[in-house]
């Protein structure tokens, strides 16, 4: 996940038009690049970060809207509703993200972004810490396994590093569809790896020829490069004219949860879980 939309957002806002051009192409109707707008409804069974989750097993509506310019440059918004057993679907912020789309080649895409979170204050969401978010994403594509790589940089009062790692097969099925129309089915699996930065205090005792003559209270700051998740999922697209649909089951386990002696409202709770995403949304 990139901050409150996960990858298979950005996979819906940045590659449905791939599967689209891609279905165009087999039918000898491929198209130059050209202004888009888009707009989607999209609703996450259980909000996670890296498989980080609050108590409450929260889940998400996310209306989004977008435009791409035919340049590659695009800017698209969401807007982050949240609703668990304590509460109905509550407003609690929203994301405004910006960036390039890599012109598009037989074997090689991505894009380069930066993302600014806007939340409610007390906001429940486990990565509410966030600020802002920037990064890089890149696919080498064939016929046999696409590989995807990814790296970012996370900034809140400090910063942190991520990456990203994948591999998936792409189905594209036109045949017996009705005109225009394609589905996509893209089983994947992903690691996730990032920073984590720990404080840890300790008591120092200073000794001269044996006997204790002095003592005091330690801290040390330390900072870990670790992988903080893998996920599987087989998320599967229909596109029919400029309307488009998906529905992305997928399996979450946490890998490094932070804990601290004695903290236990500073321990990250997170667990293996399922849930599912589900969109539906326009291209103009």
């Amino acid at each position: 996940m990139k901050g409150i939309i996960t990858k298979w957002l950005w996979l819906i806002a940045i590659s449905l038009p791939v599967f689209s051009e891609a279905q165009e192409g087999t039918a000898g109707n491929k198209q130059a690049p050209k202004n888009e707008f888009n707009a989607a409804i999209n609703y996450q069974s259980y909000l996670h970060y890296f498989g980080r989750t609050d108590s409450l097993k929260s889940s998400g509506i996310f209306p989004t809207i977008g435009f791409r310019h035919k340049s590659g440059l695009y800017a698209q918004g969401n807007f982050i509703f949240v609703q668990n057993s304590a509460q109905p679907a509550t407003y609690t912020g929203a994301t405004v993200e910006g960036g390039y789309r890599f012109p598009q080649s037989d074997h090689f895409s991505g894009n380069i972004f930066y993302t600014q979170f806007l939340y409610k204050d007390k906001s429940t969401l486990v990565q509410s810490a966030l600020k802002s978010q920037t990064g890089i994403n890149l696919a080498y594509t064939n016929k046999i396994l696409n590989i995807n790589v990814g790296g970012d940089l996370k900034f809140s009062d400090k910063t942190d590093v991520g990456a990203t790692f994948g591999l998936d097969h792409l189905f594209i099925i036109t045949k017996g569809l009705m005109k225009n129309s394609a589905i996509a089915i893209d089983p994947s699996v992903y690691a996730y790896a990032g920073t984590q930065q720990f404080s840890n205090t300790y008591l120092q005792k200073e000794n001269v020829l044996g006997f204790p003559v002095s003592q005091q209270n330690v801290t040390e700051h330390v900072t870990q490069f670790n992988i903080l998740s893998y996920e599987a999922s087989i998320p599967v697209v229909l596109v029919v004219g400029k309307f488009n649909a998906a529905v992305i089951p997928a399996y979450v386990m946490p890998q490094n949860l932070a804990t601290v002696a004695g903290r236990p409202d500073l321990t990250e709770r997170g667990q293996n879980m399922f849930y599912v995403t589900v969109s539906a949304g326009i291209r103009l």
